[in-house]
């Protein structure tokens, strides 16, 4: 009997799955009290790699929709993932069948874990910071500013560019100039673009021509566009920039779109469908439909005509009876 207990407890034993742990989740944050993993160097770099791996992964998964994919993160009132990641982990898809992709957690699941690991690095090397490379430090923000960009997710891309430029920029191991004045950009679209806070974009333009001779068209051209309202200059940067710079931008494009609707309601009594379409917008993908839904426009579409206002008839003169001329 007892040999038999011990085989069905075997096979019972055997019929158990092992927990499968996320690598990315196997440590904590150094601020809640986890000290026994991250502060090492070595298990850093590990660390980081394998953040770099998985990122690599999500892109290759959605490469026929990678835009959608980064920009699939819940927003709130903080937009902060961080805090307030997704509450489904279902997979992607539930297509069923022999040639259906295999399950896994959503593009904004694997989004938010992928932040959620980067902050836990960048809180150790912090901690760590006296025992950890200087360079390996840059490398770790100069990812994490990238990806929370594309994220569109600023509780992890302003915190790092500030920490980058003001801290991990040293005499003794600066970044590269390319790298300095691209980070520098950043912070200034976004606080132009994201914040709408003009002054403080220009005053760090202005601190940084100082200390980093910076100097950028571009920064130039789109602060001066926002300042004068004039929207047809700022989608012309817009459209002219790469997708990082493109996604700070972003964060000023619905007040854009709406000042130039608004201008044009005001200056226009018909105006080409066309011309409001793509001008106001600044893209070739929207509709006459969405315009209408996303801005609720009271204007009319007459074919290629968008009616802003129908002029007033005026009172047609009562003919005198007698005379058979207009009254006065």
């Amino acid at each position: 009997m007892a040999g038999k207990a011990k085989a069905m407890g075997k096979k019972a034993g055997n019929r158990l799955k092992p927990v499968r742990t996320d690598p990315l989740e196997s440590v904590g944050f150094v601020s809640k009290g986890d000290h026994n993993l991250l502060l090492d160097h070595k298990l850093q770099q590990e660390y980081f790699d394998k953040i770099v791996e998985r990122y690599l992964s999500f892109c290759a998964h959605y490469d026929k929709d990678l835009d959608a994919a980064m920009a699939s993160l819940p927003t709130g009132p903080s937009s902060d993932a961080t805090r307030n990641p997704p509450i489904s982990s279902r997979p992607a898809t539930t297509t069923k069948g022999p040639n259906a992709p295999s399950p896994g957690p959503s593009a904004a699941t694997e989004l938010s874990n992928l932040l959620l690991a980067l902050r836990k690095l960048r809180e150790a090397v912090i901690s760590s910071d006296s025992r950890t490379p200087v360079d390996f430090s840059q490398r770790v923000y100069v990812f994490s500013v990238r990806v929370a960009i594309l994220a569109q997710h600023p509780p992890s891309y302003v915190p790092s560019l500030h920490y980058l430029i003001d801290t991990l920029h040293r005499s003794s191991y600066p970044l590269p100039e390319s790298e300095l004045r691209e980070f520098i950009t950043y912070l200034i679209l976004d606080y132009a673009c994201r914040e709408d806070n003009m002054i403080a974009a220009f005053e760090l333009r202005a601190h940084a021509r100082r200390r980093y001779e910076f100097q950028s068209k571009t920064v130039d051209r789109l602060l001066s566009a926002l300042l004068q309202d004039n929207w047809f200059v700022f989608w012309k940067v817009r459209n002219g920039v790469d997708s990082y710079m493109r996604n700070v931008i972003n964060w000023a494009g619905d007040r854009v779109r709406r000042q130039a609707l608004k201008a044009v309601g005001s200056a226009y009594i018909n105006v080409e469908a066309s011309w409001v379409l793509e001008g106001c917008t600044g893209e070739n993908g929207w509709t006459w439909e969405r315009l209408v839904e996303t801005e609720k426009i009271g204007w009319e579409k007459e074919g290629e005509k968008i009616i802003i206002k129908r002029p007033k008839r005026k009172p047609e003169k009562k003919l005198d009876p007698i005379t058979e001329s207009a009254k006065p």
